[in-house]
């Protein structure tokens, strides 16, 4: 428009002075300049809402490596306690013998491993009134048993037994058994063993 106004006006516009060539100038530009600080305000904005966005997704991506590598972590520690487990002995417990030898009342043990070799064993007799008696056993590997014999102990007494043992992998733990006696009419006293669980 402004074009075609001076286009029309061309005579007047050639004896314009430098001064209202200026304002002139100004009124023509001063919209084109503000329609220009509009557009890049709004690019500025459009930019801005798509950095937004790009963190955004950045941020939703770092929550799920996180969320990642946590399920990793916990896979791991599951594999390392299932190896842990998988070195664990598994110890069996048979009375042997018990009875009466010498004036003194025996108890005879046999501890037996069919996992993973252990050292380091020492078999504890806990007995009623706080009575400890305590044997050491020589390493079990796969098949191999270890016979454990306590004398003096109480007459047909329930006892609890727990062996403790240090496995392949330089862990210590311990596997508890419960000695209950048993009277059954016609064949006598005798002992039930039961194995309480030891893997948490």
């Amino acid at each position: 428009g402004a074009f075609m106004v001076m286009g029309a006006r061309f005579d007047e516009l050639l004896l314009l002075k430098l001064s209202e060539i200026g304002d002139l100038s100004a009124g023509i530009f001063g919209p084109v300049a503000f329609l220009w600080l509009v557009l890049g305000y709004i690019q500025q904005g459009r930019e801005l809402r798509l950095s937004s966005e790009a963190l955004q997704l950045q941020a939703q991506e770092l929550s799920n490596s996180v969320a990642q590598q946590c399920e990793m972590v916990a896979a791991q520690k599951t594999n390392l306690q299932n190896y842990e487990r998988s070195l664990e002995p598994l110890l069996h417990l048979v009375v042997s013998n018990a009875g009466w030898d010498d004036e003194e009342f025996c108890v005879g043990l046999t501890v037996s491993n069919t996992g993973s070799y252990c050292e380091a064993l020492v078999v504890r007799l806990f007995g009623p009134d706080n009575d400890v008696r305590r044997f050491d056993a020589d390493p079990l590997i796969n098949g191999a048993a270890a016979v454990v014999r306590f004398n003096n102990v109480n007459e047909w007494a329930d006892f609890n037994v727990v062996v403790e043992y240090m496995k392949i992998s330089g862990e210590s733990n311990s596997q508890s058994f419960s000695l209950v006696h048993h009277n059954e009419p016609g064949y006598g006293d005798s002992y039930i063993v039961r194995k309480n669980a030891f893997l948490g």
